[in-house]
């Protein structure tokens, strides 16, 4: 077994237990969003049945002030844990990186790491400019206070009663900014560990050819992750997260002099069409996603991409532009017709 099969096994394996503490982490932000719906809808429930609207400045006031408090001590408590985490993923990967190799791996300085996850910009929405952790959750806490003095600015000139109101701020807080929250604790979770990782990269770069990308071998793989697994970048490469949500990680790709390969088992963790099972550390997702039945392949990639991967014509990592930007199918025709003429 090589040191790449080994490192691939065993940092799938963590990333499962990462998905884990990033789902711990949203529920503890969370909390703090349920502690804000329970106090605005206390805050309005002093008010008349029937709102008089003379008091919407005042009524507003207070729940910008409890908001923004609130969501600065979510952000805080969002921004520590990062900052931990990533320690703990640098010594987790040095102590890997270590059983993998003949070599000890330097393992970066707790000041530098924190400072690196502070720093690094994270993955945003394609066409939108990336920012770091503390210039998301600014932005987050912004635009939700926003919408919630909107919603309840809004339902006053409706004509909605308080309970009315009340309900209103519950269904937002608790639904969308719920799923926003989750979405966001989870992409900095991924975030802070991979930055934790390329610095672990950087600081021992002698011994390494590159780092390796591994997406993770189900049906919710996009098309970006899917398209990158196993590749091997140079420093300066892209990163996980690669979108919000995103469940990849990378591996350092060991140099055959510090390699010690045959000594180590390992192999992939998958969940395909029949259930979850262990597969060949060196099968990539494109291989893996070729042994699927063809209603989970269509499931996975959209029927007419599909078609298009399983006839041979395009393999996974063709279906993005190299920035990670999905092709439309209109494109994908265009360039198969370039495609044949070449031939």
């Amino acid at each position: 077994m090589s040191t790449q099969q080994y490192l691939i096994d065993a940092s799938t394996r963590h990333q499962v237990f990462l998905q884990r503490y990033g789902g711990s982490e949203s529920k503890k932000a969370l909390a703090y969003l349920d502690r804000l719906r329970r106090n605005i809808n206390a805050r309005i429930s002093q008010e008349p049945t029937i709102f008089r609207l003379n008091r919407l400045k005042a009524l507003l006031d207070d729940i910008n002030a409890m908001t923004a408090a609130l969501m600065k001590d979510m952000s805080l408590a969002i921004s520590r844990g990062a900052q931990e985490l990533a320690i703990s993923e640098a010594a987790f990967s040095a102590k890997l990186y270590n059983k993998a190799s003949t070599t000890d791996f330097i393992l970066p300085p707790d000041a530098a790491l924190i400072s690196g996850v502070e720093a690094a910009p994270m993955a945003a929405p394609l066409g939108k400019k990336a920012i770091t952790i503390d210039e998301a959750l600014s932005q987050f806490s912004r635009n939700k206070g926003a919408q919630i003095a909107q919603t309840i600015s809004d339902s006053i000139v409706l004509g909605d009663t308080t309970p009315e109101i009340s309900k209103k701020v519950h269904d937002i807080i608790s639904t969308v900014q719920r799923n926003q929250v989750d979405a966001l604790v989870r992409t900095i979770t991924n975030h802070s560990s991979s930055v934790a990782r390329q610095m672990v990269y950087d600081d021992n770069a002698e011994l390494l050819e590159g780092y390796q990308w591994v997406s993770t071998l189900d049906g919710r793989t996009t098309l970006i992750c899917g398209g990158r697994d196993g590749k091997v970048f140079q420093k300066g490469g892209p990163m996980p997260p690669a979108h919000w949500n995103c469940r990849s990680t990378t591996i350092p790709k060991v140099k055959d002099a510090f390699n010690i390969g045959s000594k180590l088992k390992g192999t992939r963790a998958s969940k395909g069409a029949t259930g979850g099972k262990q597969v060949s550390g060196r099968l990539t997702y494109g291989g893996w996603l070729k042994k699927q039945p063809v209603e989970f392949v269509d499931e996975a990639l959209g029927v007419e991409r599909s078609r298009l991967f399983r006839s041979g014509k395009i393999s996974i990592d063709k279906f993005t532009d190299p920035t990670g930007r999905v092709y439309t199918l209109e494109q994908l025709d265009s360039m198969n017709v370039f495609a044949l003429q070449e031939s």
